[in-house]
């Protein structure tokens, strides 16, 4: 959406006064650094869109200064603010946007370990690659993301949104369908949701102020910022709880189509009957290429090989097994096995609706998904995952222990499992019959299961669709709280009119 009445030359004066003329810190229409930069999104939706100016604070004080430099022209509504991490949200406008400013802070670094190393405090510029490898230097890991290269903000936020394309690897004609979803690590069952591991938050307030938000010092900011997306101020760093990184066993298993149901019946009774908080899979089906395959990530985090807890998986046949990547290795290793699924620049979205476990209803989840398939498959570069993401009621258990986040899941309401669909192609011709196909198939899937009382509120926002009322899933308290919280911290609005992307509070 474009900024109304934006006036170049006032907001190129605003912009300048705080960050100078260097285009490594301001760039705009026409210049190199500004290809580079707005070219450099996941999603080819978000390249398409063209701010005025990106502005690439290096500090926290220039953060300070630009949003007070520009609050006058967002309350006056001549401008509009996009918050930019790593750029990994596919939808258009999520982290850019038309005609107005796109805030890039990538340029803010820092990872720095407390004097007791039982915390680490983590600049939004970095990864979670570089957070891993930093922390790997002395023996330690967080609950962070699965792919290394997505940005840290983000992902805790719940604003990110990301994935794996079904690429075929290098001996196989079958492709692989794998992918994480934002907020949930390797450690989940254990630890609860990423965000729950996060002890601090520093944050730009819409004054410009800077504040820290925890258990002790604005706290309902805090439980708000876990999970309550850009709402509220512009994070610019998060300490998160370490511990001791030791070896894991997994990978992905691959199998043959027909072994799909078998999965569902073993991952139901995964999320019935496990009890070892030491595990994380997913499950999923997917299509590329003219393949089909079904697939299974699966971790042990205490390094058990072959687990008893992730045989029900490990036995599953009939397998690919040229495919399979199943070892024991570092926390850094495995995610950056999974970011070599990842592709940017495509055409792609998700769409997600929560669940609860019943092998009938995802039998018929299935066969919708199949006849979905047949009618688009034939889009060029079309690739398709149809996903499974457990959450356990240990998960949900510990989630609460730490503290409480926006999402506001009771653990009686689980076992669930976040469902997403993810669908990627190559030709702008193609995204109206894709987005209507998937769309379509998601009010369907959401039908039959409110039709059986297997639906959840919830819709995990990390892969949100634009058209749901993601917001609504978090539950009438949660909501309440957040615009509380929302009104106390930001009583102008500058982050619900001024920030068009993510998810915004009614």
């Amino acid at each position: 959406m474009a900024s109304p009445g934006s006036d170049p030359v006032q907001l190129l004066d605003a912009l300048t006064t705080v960050l100078g003329d260097d285009p490594k810190a301001l760039s705009q229409r026409g210049s190199d650094e500004y290809d580079k930069a707005n070219g450099s999104y996941f999603s080819a939706f978000e390249n398409e869109v063209k701010p005025l100016y990106i502005a690439k604070p290096a500090t926290v004080e220039q953060v300070q200064r630009l949003v007070e430099a520009l609050r006058p022209h967002v309350i006056a509504g001549s401008c509009r603010i996009a918050i930019r991490g790593e750029g990994h949200a596919p939808f258009a406008g999520s982290a850019n946007v038309q005609d107005g400013v796109t805030i890039d802070m990538r340029r803010l670094k820092g990872i720095t370990l407390s004097a007791d190393r039982s915390t680490v405090e983590i600049a939004v510029g970095e990864t979670w690659t570089t957070v891993y490898t930093e922390l790997e230097k002395h023996g330690l890991t967080v609950a962070g993301a699965r792919v290394g290269g997505i940005g840290v903000a983000g992902f805790i936020l719940g604003v990110v949104l990301h994935g794996h394309d079904a690429m075929p690897s290098a001996d196989s004609d079958f492709p692989s369908y794998t992918t994480h979803a934002g907020g949930l690590s390797m450690f989940s069952t254990r630890t609860g949701f990423a965000c729950d591991s996060v002890v601090e938050f520093k944050v730009v307030l819409a004054s410009g102020q800077l504040v820290r938000a925890s258990a002790d010092e604005n706290a309902d900011l805090w439980i708000a910022l876990r999970g309550g997306l850009n709402n509220f101020g512009i994070v610019t760093s998060i300490t998160m709880t370490t511990f001791k990184a030791g070896d894991i066993w997994g990978g992905i298993t691959y199998y043959l189509p027909g072994a799909f149901p078998q999965l569902l019946r073993a991952v139901c009774d995964f999320v019935h009957n496990e009890d070892d908080q030491d595990v994380h899979v997913m499950c999923g089906t997917g299509y590329g290429f003219g393949h089909q395959a079904a697939s299974c990530c699966m971790y042990h985090t205490a390094g058990k090989v072959n687990a008893p807890s992730l045989q029900r998986f490990t036995a599953v046949q009939p397998q690919i097994e040229p495919m399979g990547t199943m070892r024991t290795a570092t926390h850094l290793e495995f995610c950056d096995e999974m970011g070599k699924y990842s592709t940017n620049g495509l055409r792609q979205f998700w769409a997600t609706l929560t669940i609860k476990p019943d092998v009938a209803l995802m039998e018929m989840f299935h066969d919708e998904w199949q006849k979905t398939l047949d009618s688009i498959k034939d889009a060029e570069g079309f690739i398709v995952s149809f996903v499974y993401h457990p959450l356990t009621k240990a998960l949900l258990e510990n989630s609460a222990k730490a503290g409480g986040n926006a999402m506001d899941i009771p653990p009686a309401d689980g076992p669930l499992f976040v469902v997403m669909l993810r669908p990627t192609w190559t030709r702008a011709e193609d995204d109206e019959r894709i987005f209507a196909a998937v769309e379509a198939l998601v009010e369907t899937l959401k039908r039959l299961a409110a039709e059986r009382g297997l639906l959840h509120r919830y819709i995990f926002t990390n892969y949100g669709y634009p058209k749901h009322n993601v917001m609504a899933g978090y539950g009438d308290r949660s909501l309440a709280r957040l615009a509380a919280t929302s009104e106390k911290y930001d009583p102008e609005g500058i982050f619900q009119k001024g920030v068009p992307g993510g998810f915004k509070l009614p």
